[in-house]
């Protein structure tokens, strides 16, 4: 354990605010009291799978379990480079925890996400109850951004003429950083979404002049001091939402769900993985393609790119009627109920090879 606290301390410069936070509660709270004085050098599958049953058996979320093991794993890598140990025997464990997760759970697990009529409602109550938070949810539904993304937003952002936006920052835990994967990206805006925010911009400029601040707010979604929206404030207005909407039968999900409706709702509109997942801030497609699998959309009814062949001869070609094939081959009738072609003379002769 103190060869993980000594890897905390000495990385900490490197990480994100919110991580170092995150990690050394994990550190702290977990990952110290189970292992103890253990040496990292003696441990194997089995001792992290007890640490997994044990936790879980306390609880904790499996994603969550998964973070502090990942944790050991970037310990171990280093002493792994520095030829300390043969081989890291936690560089599997996302199969490892997949494996747990299918044990324990009963069914299959999809990420959550509001239906059209849910997100409406939902937008109609913020615009009747918080119309300070409607526009920052109506941006949130209709750009699939994150919550650290829209709150870290700035008007030298948005671009009015050409309908983009760039994420260029975010706050999280209310500390100016960059957003998640560290790479900066540049989204499509909706003309619906462009109008809202121009009409923000509108008050703002209104506010500005009523309330003698020097310019305009930088802060797309500022507080009432005109300084960067508190984190905290900002979530609580979401939790009086949701109560309210879900006396309307609005299902109470997180805020996050915004971002999972988005993906979910141009994926099934039929835009594709790739896309979805530049405006995302995904760090590959094959990273949506996996959480938003279950949504594509899919056209079940029109099958013939799969015919070939005789099957396809059969399908394209219609299967000629008693009367064409009289109109065609003159001299030929039909006799009768028997279903039997025969010359005007008499029966056709048999084909022995066609005989039945």
């Amino acid at each position: 354990a103190e060869t993980v606290l000594d890897w905390h301390r000495t990385y900490a410069p490197t990480f994100k605010p919110s991580f170092e936070q995150t990690s050394a509660g994990l550190i702290r709270n977990h990952l110290v009291p189970h292992f103890g004085s253990q040496d990292l050098r003696e441990l194997d599958q089995k001792a992290l799978l007890g640490f997994i049953a044990k936790k879980l058996d306390e609880g904790l979320a499996p994603p969550t379990v998964l973070n502090a093991l990942s944790i050991v794993r970037r310990v171990l890598n280093l002493l792994h480079q520095e030829g300390t140990i043969s081989r890291n025997p936690a560089n599997r464990l996302g199969q490892l925890m997949k494996r747990v997760e299918r044990r324990s759970s009963a069914e299959v697990k999809q990420v959550d996400a509001f239906n059209s009529n849910e997100v409406e409602t939902l937008l109609e109550q913020a615009l009747r109850h918080e119309p300070r938070f409607y526009p920052a949810l109506l941006t949130l539904f209709s750009s699939g951004m994150r919550r650290g993304e829209l709150l870290g937003l700035q008007w030298q952002d948005v671009d009015f003429e050409t309908g983009r936006i760039a994420i260029r920052r975010a706050i999280v835990r209310n500390a100016l950083t960059t957003p998640k994967n560290g790479k900066g990206r540049t989204i499509s805006m909706p003309p619906g979404l462009a109008s809202c925010l121009f009409d923000v911009l509108a008050e703002r400029r209104r506010q500005t002049l009523e309330r003698g601040w020097k310019e305009v707010p930088e802060w797309v979604f500022c507080a009432e001091t005109g300084g960067p929206q508190d984190e905290r404030n900002f979530e609580r207005t979401w939790f009086r939402l949701r109560r309210r909407v879900q006396k309307l039968g609005v299902r109470p999900l997180k805020l996050q769900c915004a971002r999972h409706t988005y993906a979910s709702l141009a994926l099934a509109a039929g835009k594709s993985v790739r896309w979805v997942s530049e405006q995302l801030g995904h760090a590959n497609p094959e990273l949506t393609l996996r959480t938003y699998a279950h949504v594509l959309r899919e056209e079940e009814s029109d099958l013939s790119f799969a015919e070939f062949g005789v099957a396809k001869r059969r399908s394209d070609v219609a299967t000629p009627s008693v009367e064409s094939l009289n109109e065609n081959a003159p001299g030929l009738s039909d006799r009768g109920h028997s279903g039997k072609l025969e010359h005007e003379t008499g029966f056709e002769p048999a084909t022995l090879t066609l005989a039945t």
